[in-house]
């Protein structure tokens, strides 16, 4: 059962749209970014969800598992329930929304991809 439709912006001002489903839901194999969430009703209304960032990564199909089992321990750890997709098939959009966003949400989980992304770049130079 979808949540509904969340939009969250990257560093750069552009704004994705995102449908957000439980942390469980089984995607067909489709391509996208997906922004792993703990979703919660903060105000007293209970009319609108917050979402805290914990995980934001992109892939050529939702249907194979879109984290190692280190990252979903973070998951955990952080309390996350949501996954909020955004479907593009190009993977150069993909990879470019999903730096776009990084730049901007900190995030609890990216952090070892960062460091390793840094390492990589500084090994290879």
């Amino acid at each position: 059962m979808k949540f509904g439709d969340i939009t969250f912006s990257g560093k750069s001002g552009h704004k994705y749209h995102f449908q957000a489903w439980p942390l469980e839901t089984r995607f067909k194999p489709l391509a996208a970014v997906y922004f792993v969430t703990k979703r919660a009703f903060d105000n007293g209304t209970y009319s609108r969800a917050s979402h805290d960032s914990i995980y934001i990564g992109q892939t050529a199909n939702l249907a194979d598992p879109f984290a190692t089992q280190s990252q979903f321990v973070c998951f955990r750890k952080h309390g996350a329930n949501c996954i909020c997709i955004c479907l593009l098939e190009s993977e150069e959009q993909r990879i470019a929304a999903e730096e776009d966003l990084i730049a901007l949400h900190g995030t609890h989980c990216n952090q070892r991809q960062r460091i390793d992304r840094i390492f990589d770049a500084a090994v290879g130079a």
